[in-house]
């Protein structure tokens, strides 16, 4: 037989008391602990806390009375049922018990199946009160997390939200039984990327995280929420239990991160080199009034005061999290699209770049900041040099018109092919607490994971494949146009 794992306290003075509760509890299998003196009793239900407390009413010094008001007045025992015997039968004595805090009575001689059949009783009601008490708790627990979660039925169907997640999807208590949960997130999100979402909703631990974005505005910010699927018992729970994390401040540091890197990385390589040429002047031989002693020392004064400038600039440019903060940035003319690359192509010594562009794009307004834009581009070129095998790829970036509220950028490649577990995961936002300052990162880097999030939070897409023709990747990027922008048609 399987050990009964209620524990009873017996508390009686009488030793023939004790053995006969014993005898009489014997076929229940519960764990019997004994006391003889209501301070033993206080001190083994501090020590055991037990399910139960049978408690004798008539006991020299501290009598059953006693103890139960100690009992419940006690922080840890206080709820602990109490079942008083007693050779009373007197009205009295019970409102008495029932004032010190006693649970039930049965008066000596008891009859022993009506005692196993109180205390299968009281322990049953005991047992259900704790785990509403729990469940009360738990609520209440979740229902102050900052995380959202939602419980969903096999149809998809929200059957529970708590304050968090009906917050992030504005939903109120009413609504909860007539939706669905990626009909109701399709309202005000993006989920990205999109591979992650193919199989939901399977659980996606070991697979890509799954993200639920809200595209910035003038007004606002942009909202990342990871979407999160947490095992439950079958037998608990036919659906889903979703977590909603919000990473927003997570993922606005690894941007401040990526951006720090970049813009030190392009800014800072040329002035500093001018600087090194100062190293010359330091030895003996040289004459520091001669035409070459002249040039270093003019070359150094110029490399000084343009890494004055993009010092200043870094700073400006650093909290990346702002680069869509406003209306006066957030917003980059088509026509100066040329000028911006031709920038980065020397930036980059790139040898072999081509631009094509519809006609039809003049004067259009992306909704798109040109330091957002540079950060970008700048991560795809650098990209494209770094995997091509002789460091020289030939690059060739189109942008055309194809929708009406975005413009297409794409940027094409003859360097290497990706496999598919590579494409698959290529945008895959990192950030792991693990990954260095640099963002340097095994596989495609931090680098590709923030071009992700600067388009996804404007409300743009970005796409990643191999090309079709030969060797080497396209990348595509869907940015949005500025909302009610001037332009001749």
């Amino acid at each position: 037989m399987m050990t009964n794992h209620n524990c009873i306290l017996i508390v009686d003075d009488e030793e023939r008391g004790r053995e006969a509760l014993e005898m009489c509890l014997a076929t229940e299998n519960y764990q019997l602990a004994f006391a003889h003196s209501g301070q033993e009793a206080l001190d083994k239900a501090i020590e055991l806390v037990p399910d139960l407390i049978l408690l004798d009413v008539m006991m020299p010094g501290m009598d059953g009375f006693e103890v139960c008001e100690r009992l419940r007045a006690h922080r840890k025992l206080a709820e602990i049922p109490i079942l008083m015997l007693t050779a009373l039968d007197d009205r009295d004595a019970k409102l008495r018990g029932i004032e010190s805090g006693a649970d039930d009575f049965i008066t000596k001689p008891f009859d022993r199946v009506e005692l196993r059949v109180r205390i299968r009783t009281i322990i049953r009601l005991n047992r259900h009160r704790c785990l509403l008490t729990e469940r009360s708790r738990f609520e209440w627990v979740v229902e102050q997390s900052e995380d959202g979660y939602l419980l969903l039925g096999e149809d998809d169907a929200i059957r529970y939200a708590n304050s968090s997640a009906r917050l992030y999807l504005k939903l109120f208590k009413d609504d909860i039984s007539s939706e669905l949960f990626l009909t109701r997130i399709d309202q005000f999100y993006k989920r990205e990327p999109e591979t992650a979402w193919e199989d939901w909703p399977r659980s996606n631990i070991a697979q890509m995280p799954r993200y639920l974005v809200r595209p910035e505005t003038f007004d606002d910010t942009s909202l990342w929420l990871q979407v999160d699927i947490l095992e439950l018992p079958a037998a608990q729970f036919s659906g889903q239990l979703v977590r909603l994390h919000n990473i927003t401040d997570h993922m606005n540091l690894q941007r401040q991160m990526w951006s720090f890197q970049t813009l030190v990385s392009h800014k800072l390589r040329a002035p500093l080199n001018g600087l090194v040429g100062l190293q010359i002047l330091g030895k003996k031989d040289i004459d520091l009034t001669s035409e070459r002693a002249h040039s270093l020392l003019n070359i150094a004064r110029e490399s000084a005061k343009r890494l004055q400038e993009q010092v200043l600039e870094i700073l400006q440019y650093v909290d990346a999290s702002q680069l869509l903060k406003s209306k006066q940035n957030n917003s980059f003319n088509i026509d100066n699209f040329h000028a911006l690359l031709t920038k980065i192509k020397w930036d980059l010594q790139l040898n072999n770049l081509v631009i094509q562009m519809s006609e039809d794009l003049h004067q259009r307004i992306l909704a798109f900041s040109e330091q957002a834009l540079e950060l970008i581009l700048r991560e795809l070129l650098t990209n494209a040099k770094k995997f091509h095998p002789a460091q020289n790829p030939d690059i060739k970036i189109t942008m055309t018109s194809e929708r009406s509220d975005m413009i297409t950028i794409a940027v094409y490649d003859n360097g290497r092919h990706l496999s598919e577990h590579e494409l698959a995961k290529v945008w895959t936002p990192y950030y792991q607490s693990e990954k260095s300052f640099t963002g340097e990162v095994k596989g495609m880097g931090l680098g590709l994971a923030m071009v992700s999030s600067l388009i996804w939070s404007s409300g743009g897409e970005c796409y990643f494949k191999n090309r079709p023709d030969q060797t080497g990747v396209i990348v595509e990027l869907y940015v949005p146009l500025l909302k009610n922008e001037n332009f001749p048609h």
